[in-house]
Formats: C-alpha cells, sequence, structure tokens
C-alpha cells in the first residue's frame, strides 16, 4: 500500500509520461476513471484535459439481461456524481447524453497488474473487455486503449484469456510500454 503523498507523487508522474505520448496529447476525447481502490489516480490528468479543452469521459456501468458493459458521461468541472451500484463514483449524465465507447478517440484504464506483453489483470467484473471487443474484430483501433498503472503493479507474467482485448500501451509513474504498433 502506498502512502498518500506516494499516490500523489505516482499521480504527478503518471501526467508527466503520459505528455511524451503523442497518441494522448492529441486525442480530443479521452475516456479515464476515477481511482478506487489504490488504483493511480488519473485526476491530474482530467485537470490537463480541462485545461487544454480535451473532453473527458468518465464510465457509466450499464447492465442488460444480465450483461454488463460501459458508456460513458463526460465530466466537466461542475459536474454532479452518484455512486453506482459497485460504490464507485460516476457522473450524473442524463441518458441521451451518453456516449458509446467508438466516440471515445483515447481509453485510460485502471489495471490491478500487468506484464511486458501488456497482458493485464482487471477488477474481474469484465466490464472493459465486455465494452471494447469489437476491437478484436476490427482492424480500426478506435479507440486506442492505454493501460495505466503504478510500476509496481508490473509482473512477470499474465496469462492472457481469449475474452482480453490488448491494450496499445501501458504507461505508469516510471515507464511507458509500447505494445501495438
Amino acid at each position: 500500500m502506498l502512502t498518500p503523498e506516494a499516490q500523489s507523487k505516482a499521480a504527478e508522474d503518471l501526467l508527466t509520461r503520459l505528455l511524451e505520448v503523442e497518441l494522448f496529447t492529441q486525442s480530443n476525447r479521452i475516456a479515464l476513471y476515477l481511482a478506487n481502490d489504490g488504483e493511480i489516480d488519473p485526476s491530474r490528468v482530467i485537470g490537463w484535459c480541462h485545461l487544454n479543452l480535451r473532453h473527458s469521459y468518465l464510465p457509466i456501468v450499464k447492465q442488460e439481461r444480465g450483461r454488463n458493459w460501459l458508456m460513458f458521461g463526460e465530466v466537466k468541472p461542475d459536474s454532479q456524481f452518484r455512486k453506482n451500484r459497485f460504490g464507485i463514483q460516476e457522473p450524473v449524465v442524463d441518458q441521451p447524453a451518453l456516449v458509446d465507447a467508438r466516440e471515445m478517440d483515447l481509453v485510460l484504464l485502471p489495471l490491478v497488474g500487468f506484464d511486458h506483453r501488456g497482458n493485464r489483470i482487471g477488477m474481474g467484473g469484465g466490464f472493459y473487455d465486455t465494452t471494447f471487443e469489437f476491437l478484436k474484430q476490427s482492424e480500426n483501433r478506435k479507440p486506442e486503449l492505454i493501460g495505466v498503472a503504478h510500476e509496481i503493479q508490473k509482473v512477470t507474467t499474465v496469462n492472457a484469456e481469449s475474452w482480453d482485448v490488448p491494450l496499445t500501451m501501458v504507461v505508469t509513474d516510471q515507464a511507458i510500454y509500447r505494445l501495438i504498433p
């Protein structure tokens, strides 16, 4: 477990690393998340998006016929939030304003663990894999998926599952791992 000071430094360093990634700096519609349970905190990234006139979005969990997936709600400095059924804050967005994953340019997704090949461990719900499964059948890499994590979350090997959607890269507080050209 990282101290609050170490978490704050990691969040600052994450933004520094992301600013070295043209894919990030050139994207207009960027989906992120709110840190929960020790994840690296992208709040400084959201602040950068607002200051640099980028549109930032947060995931909103949807469920239909037992299937869970994500839609995205734009977050602005005056956005209101409420907890979803998992206790995670989501922006309050009217149904017509929800944005489909295909409309994002870039998605920064949290990782529990990752290896040098970009295989990842998520929280186990499969929300991102379900939401972005269309990328596995398409040559189109929009949106690009970048996993973000603390460098200490890198492990030797993660066994990929057939349903795992590959990442373009992983960015940590200390390094950038480019995976898909």
